[in-house]
């Protein structure tokens, strides 16, 4: 009974994919599966976009879709460090969880007391624009950081590295983002290398605590929604499906040339983004 119900909702998720509706929503779930691990601001993408093109706002059940979509690819690729997280828990090693936590708690404190003016923030795509090259110096002094030898703890002792203060200096750097054109994972990692992490346990730091901020966000917005799935259950989970493969791919590009100089690259598209659509739109 599990495999024919499994086909079946393969054979409709491939129907919405082939559909016009599909077909958008796909092209959307690219954008934000590339853009959302990539340290080059998914929201700041998504304003300029609209704006420049006249392109509508995506629908909310559109935008929640691709954010569990990714959600689900922070899951997959992290899978390991979670099991791992809870097992330490139940063993009685709590520190790094209580961190981590702690890491969380300042973003869902302003997101849900500042919730309504940042979205009012997305409708100023200069504001993004700006915040593209405020992202682009982020990006570089992390690349200091990682250059100047300031994370290179050994990996025993990385959960020594991270303290109360580092915890919560990661999370205040995680509220920054939330102004479109501020990368999330940009400016965390690179405050966790700022401040001793390895790349890596800064970029797992990072992740991990994007997981409750992601669910949180999508959680807090699904009574808004008001019967606004419609007919398009089907293209919305399609949607859902590719920003989740594209955000997997993209996470584990990240994370594998992270310790190789790629926040220099996505520094200067960054500024070559922000200061383009500045001087000429």
């Amino acid at each position: 009974m599990i495999k024919p119900l499994a086909i079946e909702l393969f054979q409709g998720l491939i129907q919405a994919g082939d559909s016009d509706l599909g077909g958008r929503y796909s092209l959307l779930a690219v954008v934000q599966g590339l853009t959302e691990f990539l340290p080059v601001s998914s929201s700041g993408h998504l304003v300029l976009t609209q704006a420049a093109l006249g392109v509508e706002t995506a629908p909310l059940a559109v935008d929640i879709a691709l954010h569990v979509g990714t959600l689900l690819a922070v899951v997959l690729v992290y899978r390991l460090a979670l099991v791992s997280l809870v097992q330490d828990v139940f063993r009685g090693k709590v520190k790094e969880a209580l961190l981590l936590g702690l890491a969380t708690f300042p973003i869902g404190v302003i997101g849900v007391m500042f919730g309504d003016q940042i979205e009012h923030a997305f409708g100023s795509p200069r504001l993004a624009a700006v915040a593209l090259l405020g992202t682009a110096a982020i990006l570089t002094f992390g690349e200091w950081g990682r250059r100047r030898g300031a994370s290179r703890a050994s990996s025993t002792d990385e959960e020594e590295a991270l303290t109360v203060r580092t915890a919560l200096l990661i999370g205040a750097a995680q509220c920054v983002a939330l102004l479109p054109g501020i990368s999330r994972s940009g400016t965390t990692i690179a405050a966790g290398m700022l401040l001793g992490l390895s790349p890596a346990y800064a970029a797992r730091v990072s992740f991990l605590i994007s997981i409750p901020a992601i669910a949180g966000a999508a959680i807090l917005r699904l009574p808004k929604l008001e019967g606004e799935l419609g007919d398009s259950s089907g293209a919305l989970a399609w949607a859902m499906l590719v920003a989740g493969v594209v955000g997997w791919i993209a996470l584990r590009f990240l994370l594998r040339f992270l310790n190789r100089g790629a926040f220099v690259w996505f520094a200067i598209y960054c500024g070559m983004l922000g200061g383009g659509y500045l001087a000429f739109v």
